[in-house]
């Protein structure tokens, strides 16, 4: 398919910020945060589970969604159906990252973090279930990481934990990042349902 039959006029903006943040081979991380920042105030008692390393994971998975689309469309092959699980993919993740940070408090973005956390353990666990993985001589199971990620939520005095869904993950990141949470929740569904069924 050529790339006269996918008008992404509208994303070259998004194509140009991305060709910015590349470098030799890899993109530019976010950097860790400053001693003194409130990010690092959030983590402190975090530990191994801490918010920054799941910001830094969510922005380099947004940027190379968004890039693999950008270079789909500069080699001409996108096809009906990547665009929309592309976008979707870096919207997720870029979301994710706002909604760690613009908690309304530091409790709720630390509860925000190990519910993130918490929700990857479970998929650990479960995989570790189905494939009858177990770690390595002094790892933990993923039901072992679970426990004590639980624990150190209940330490902090923090609200339950809860799985995070990507569209409340979505509507809640939209207004940090100058959008009305309406409009996000229509162009992810869009994006859903485009992916797949086209």
């Amino acid at each position: 398919m050529s790339t006269q039959a996918f008008n992404g006029a509208y994303l070259l903006p998004l194509f140009q910020e991305i060709e910015q943040l590349r470098d030799e081979g890899a993109y530019r991380q976010l950097p860790k945060p400053a001693p003194s920042s409130s990010l690092a105030a959030d983590d402190a008692p975090l530990g191994a589970y801490a918010t920054a390393h799941l910001i830094r994971a969510a922005y380099t998975a947004g940027l190379a969604h968004a890039d693999a689309l950008r270079r789909l469309t500069l080699a001409g092959e996108v096809d009906p159906t990547s665009p929309w699980t592309l976008l979707r993919g870096s919207l997720e993740n870029l979301a994710t990252g706002l909604w760690l940070l613009s908690g309304p408090d530091r409790a709720e973005r630390r509860r925000r973090a190990l519910s993130l956390w918490d929700e990857d353990m479970r998929n650990r666990h479960q995989h570790e279930q189905d494939t009858g993985h177990t770690p390595a001589p002094g790892g933990m199971t993923g039901a072992q990481r679970r426990a004590e990620i639980r624990a150190l939520a209940d330490q902090l005095g923090l609200a339950p934990l809860t799985a995070p869904k990507a569209h409340q993950i979505i509507l809640a990141a939209a207004p940090a990042a100058g959008l009305t949470a309406v409009r996000s929740r229509r162009r992810a569904v869009a994006e859903s349902g485009r992916s797949r069924h086209s």
